[in-house]
């Protein structure tokens, strides 16, 4: 999945992306049912919900993933792709790049 899509974290989840929208959120896994749901904890620790994941290519509970997805409500997302990003990705810093960078209209032409 090439592209640029809009990062967010679980409280923009319930704000900012329309349906059909394709958006990345990364975040910790902290449940994956081995089928085809898995629950992260995003990196303003709210939880998500990942639906239609592909047991094949999802990482295991402790890893931190960059999920790309569409989300389907306030809490939720539909699973296209991800990306291990190992157990040591810092998701505090994570989580104020995009808050008071990527979110910032000050640095909106950057991140367009």
């Amino acid at each position: 999945m090439d592209g640029s899509f809009e990062r967010i974290n679980s409280s923009m989840l319930k704000t900012t992306p329309q349906a059909g929208q394709v958006v990345s959120l990364v975040g910790k896994v902290i449940d994956f049912d081995g089928v085809d749901t898995a629950t992260i904890e995003a990196a303003d620790g709210g939880r998500v919900t990942v639906d239609q994941v592909d047991p094949g290519s999802f990482p295991p509970p402790n890893a931190i993933c960059e999920i790309m997805g569409s989300p389907t409500g306030e809490t939720s997302i539909q699973f296209f792709i991800c990306r291990d990003l190992g157990e040591d990705f810092d998701l505090g810093n994570y989580n104020k790049l995009i808050q008071n960078v990527m979110k910032n209209p000050k640095y909106a032409d950057i991140f367009e």
